[in-house]
């Protein structure tokens, strides 16, 4: 077992972590945190990232194996700070390896029969698309102070009402005990409603997408 950034978190709700390795071609990645992570005694499918991730095939390919292995587990999948969105739209892909990963990956998530919950704790770049085809999600508002703004919270109702399982968190404490109720509510969910609900989100997404550019209320892309 590696000690990571997640066994830091000074909260009781993460009481154990196995940090997952890459495969014997050595395609691990370089993610902060890949393997599994218990909270609140829920053994889930964790991922930690940063701004850095995603930008080659061997972390895409990592990110399918831990679905693969959340599928056969029949465990939910946490992503936190994993702007996979933004990433896999930022530009062409640099290979067709890389595009070839990316496509694998997001189908493998996307029929996944189990809870995709994503967490930003304000140190990194996201928007809105991120939540498209995610069952939930836990962000940290934003503290200013600290040059940390992924959102304007001008209104909490209308953030929420992009997507019912959201939850705005003001301090880490609070923000892992949301996220610790959020799998709770989201594990009792049948996994036909889980697949439905992120392709119906993907088909939103796509038509907001294809509208005229405009200032989506409550939210600054940074």
């Amino acid at each position: 077992m590696k000690t990571s950034s997640v066994c830091q978190f000074p909260h009781l709700l993460i009481t154990k972590s196995i940090q997952l390795y890459g495969d014997r071609a050595g395609s691990k990645g370089n993610f902060r945190f890949a393997g599994l992570a218990w909270i609140q005694g829920e053994k889930t499918v964790f991922i930690q990232g940063d701004a850095q991730n995603l930008a080659k095939p061997a972390e895409w390919l990592r990110l399918h194996r831990l679905a693969t292995l959340a599928h056969r587990l029949k465990k939910p999948m946490v992503l936190w700070n994993l702007p996979m969105v933004r990433v896999a739209t930022a530009h062409p892909p640099a290979s067709l390896a890389l595009a070839h990963a990316i496509q694998k990956t997001e189908l493998q998530l996307l029929k996944l029969p189990h809870p995709i919950v994503t967490v930003f704790d304000g140190t990194v770049k996201w928007d809105m698309a991120e939540l498209a085809w995610r069952d939930g999600a836990v962000l940290m508002a934003p503290a200013r102070d600290k040059g940390q703004v992924s959102f304007t919270l001008r209104d909490e109702s209308t953030v929420s009402s992009m997507q019912p399982n959201l939850k705005i968190a003001a301090h880490t404490d609070e923000l892992l005990s949301h996220l610790a109720a959020l799998l709770r509510d989201l594990s009792a969910m049948p996994a036909t409603k889980l697949i439905a609900n992120r392709h119906e989100s993907l088909r939103k997404n796509a038509r907001v997408n294809s509208a005229p550019t405009q200032t989506e209320p409550g939210v600054q892309n940074v």
